[in-house]
């Protein structure tokens, strides 16, 4: 019956430590910053749109 070695990182723990390396936080931190930038000039734009009818501009 054959066993893993018990010092072989799995899987997850594989991943887990690719992707807390620096470089990859900086990947991440960089899309999370221009997806929430994006959904805020989204939302102003809703806003605007919705509310533009009651203003006299």
């Amino acid at each position: 019956m054959p066993t893993a070695a018990p010092d072989r990182p799995r899987l997850a723990d594989r991943l887990f430590f690719r992707i807390t390396q620096p470089h990859n936080l900086a990947r991440i931190l960089r899309w999370a910053w221009l997806i929430s930038l994006m959904m805020l000039v989204f939302g102003y734009l809703i806003i605007y749109f919705r509310i533009s009818d009651y203003l006299n501009i």
